[in-house]
Formats: C-alpha cells, structure tokens, sequence
C-alpha cells in the first residue's frame, strides 16, 4: 500500500485483522473481500426499533424502562454521530458509531451497544464485544469525553411465552471493563501491516484461508 494513502479502520476491521491478518490485508491492500451470505434482517430490525425507543427518553433524564435500574446515569443528549480519532503520523483514521452512550452526570460517560441474540449470553464477554467496546472507550475519550472505563453491553433474546400477547423478550445487561490502549495497540499494529508491501502468510485457523488454499489444489 502506498504509505501516503489515507486508511480508514473500524472495530469490525480490527477484528478482522485479529482474525486473519491476511483477510485483513486483502480487503484493505487490494479489495479482494471475504464471500458473505445472506444478512439477517432481524438485527437490523431491532436496531431501528430500539434506536426510536431510546430516543424517546434522551433529554428527559429519564432512562427507558428496559434498562432502568440495570444502569446509572442517563442517557448521552445529543448522542454523537459518529466519532473519529486521528493518527496523523501514519496517515490513518479509526471511527466507530455508537448504539448509545451514558451520561454519569459527574463529567464521564460510558459506551452502551445493543445485542439481539437467539439465546442468554453467557458469562464471558466475545472477544469481538470486548475489543469494540475497547475502541468506542477510546474514541470517546479522544473526543473529550472522559470515560470510567467500562462499558454497557444489553442483551435482548427470546423466551418462552404467549406469543400473542407481544412477544415476550429478556433484556440483560453486562458492565464490561475496558482498556482503550489495547485499541490503540491493536490499531497502530493493523495500520503498520497495510503498509507493509507482502502479504501476510494464511491463517491456520481462518475457514476462509483453509478453503481457498483448497480450491487452488484441485485437480481438473
């Protein structure tokens, strides 16, 4: 890549680099993207619902019932488009948007990200949760909002019930520790291996790499 050519990074990029280093560098280096299926509409479903609902309550120092109690503060009014941190060094840029944020009312906030999902979480925070959640506590603190370095994750899954009468939803809520300077570890890394002019070697462990190996071996 040439190095005077602006990168753009998000934490689903960076997941990806931590996942495979050479899918990463493909889709950067030469657009070469990973095959995807069909994307589920209920995420985004949900999304938009719960985008509306939140809304309903930022400004009014009142939290939306489903979180109510499960959380302090309120919620972040105005909520932030989009945030940007800036590595003018290397040319680079990380952003991320926000599902919503917290507002503590003492000067710091708190990313909050919503997640639908078929089934409880379980104890563990996902790898890919932990490191988003990383990098929004880092972008909101390089855009002069401090934060107490933790995060909210809530989580929305099905139950059984009377499905006629709305159908029925858990809402569970996870305090998640955060640490942005391994974001900006993760980040400065990423950026230096798309400057870098080979390839990464393929993952042992990406299906993705172990299917492509395969299709060149075939034999006519």
């Amino acid at each position: 890549m040439d190095n005077d050519k602006p990168i753009k990074l998000s934490p689903s990029s960076l997941n990806l680099y931590l996942e495979c280093p050479r899918c990463f560098w493909l889709h950067h280096n030469r657009g070469i993207k990973r095959p995807s299926g069909i994307f589920p509409s209920l995420p985004g479903g949900m999304d938009g619902v719960l985008k509306v609902y939140f809304n309903e309550y930022r400004g009014t120092g009142t939290l939306p019932p489903v979180i109510e109690g499960k959380v302090k503060g309120e919620l972040m009014n105005p909520l932030p488009a989009s945030l940007f941190y800036k590595d003018e060094k290397n040319c680079a840029v990380l952003w991320g948007k926000l599902d919503d944020a917290l507002d503590f009312g003492d000067g710091k906030f708190a990313p909050l990200d919503h997640k639908t999902r078929g089934y409880p979480p379980k104890d563990e925070i996902l790898a890919p949760y932990q490191l988003q959640m990383d990098v929004y506590d880092m972008l909101m603190a390089a855009n002069d909002m401090p934060t107490k370095h933790v995060a909210y994750l809530v989580y929305y899954y099905p139950t059984p019930g009377q499905l006629h009468d709305h159908f029925p939803f858990e809402v569970v809520v996870k305090e998640v520790p955060t640490d942005p300077q391994r974001a900006t570890k993760i980040f400065e890394r990423a950026v230096g291996l798309l400057r870098e002019e080979e390839m990464p070697a393929p993952s042992k462990t990406c299906e993705y790499c172990g299917w492509a190996q395969a299709l060149n071996n075939l034999e006519d």
